[in-house]
């Protein structure tokens, strides 16, 4: 395990999955795909189903939702939404009371974590019994825990001059982007989009799940360097923690 001395456990579960320890240990999830992800190690399966406190939804890609509602379902977690996905949260039998639904620019607090709503530039649809339904808009989270420590997950986005304005206001701590292509940023995209934000640590996700998604965290880092980014890359397997 990457140690990095902020008291928080962030596991990447493959693809764009996160599970996150706070100081207090709750247990929160990033994006909900883990039964059906090629990436997702076998143990963590049945795993992150134990004890969680909330998952945060950034946008309604399969990718992303597969697995969301018998999570929520079976854990009594809480989700937190952009507010367009409530009606449909709630088809999945996932109870209004268990649903926090917001928007960009806005901040709630669950699980004892201060969570802002940023953009993302993505699409957000899922094809379901035959028809493309429009999932809101894509979002990213600024997460700040109880000990100061801010985790700034930007969602499945291209770089946008919006990354500075959130290192200005938050300046995070920890990045979570996306690095694979194709469907997200590149590594160099990504790297400029560290630049803005002058974060010291990134973690790269949305790679190497599918052959497509050719990223990878050294080609981050060898891009980093191109643009004098001063941001420690840390490669993560699936399965894999910092703390």
């Amino acid at each position: 395990m990457t140690t990095i001395g902020k008291n928080t456990t962030i596991t990447w579960l493959g693809h764009a999955t996160f599970h996150i320890v706070t100081p207090e240990q709750r247990r929160v999830l990033v994006d909900a795909w883990v039964d059906t992800n090629p990436s997702c190690p076998d143990e963590w399966k049945p795993g992150v189903r134990e004890g969680l406190d909330a998952i945060f939804l950034t946008h309604g890609h399969a990718d992303h939702v597969h697995d969301l509602a018998d999570i929520a379902r079976a854990t009594g977690a809480q989700v937190v939404c952009q507010y367009d996905l409530i009606p449909w949260l709630q088809s999945k039998g996932i109870a209004e009371d268990r649903i926090i639904g917001f928007n960009k620019g806005g901040t709630v607090e669950v699980a004892g974590v201060r969570a802002t709503m940023t953009a993302a530039q993505h699409s957000s649809t899922l094809f379901e019994d035959g028809k493309l339904i429009p999932m809101g808009d894509a979002a990213g989270y600024v997460l700040r825990f109880s000990n100061g420590f801010t985790v700034y997950v930007t969602g499945d986005t291209s770089v946008t001059y919006d990354m500075l304005i959130i290192g200005d206001l938050y300046q995070p701590d920890l990045v979570i982007l996306p690095i694979g292509d194709y469907f997200t940023m590149d590594p160099r995209q990504a790297a400029y989009a560290l630049r803005l934000i002058r974060a010291r640590y990134a973690i790269g996700g949305h790679w190497g799940t599918f052959p497509i998604l050719t990223g990878t965290p050294e080609a981050l880092a060898e891009a980093c360097k191109e643009f004098k980014v001063d941001t420690q890359v840390i490669p993560l397997k699936p399965g894999e923690s910092v703390q």
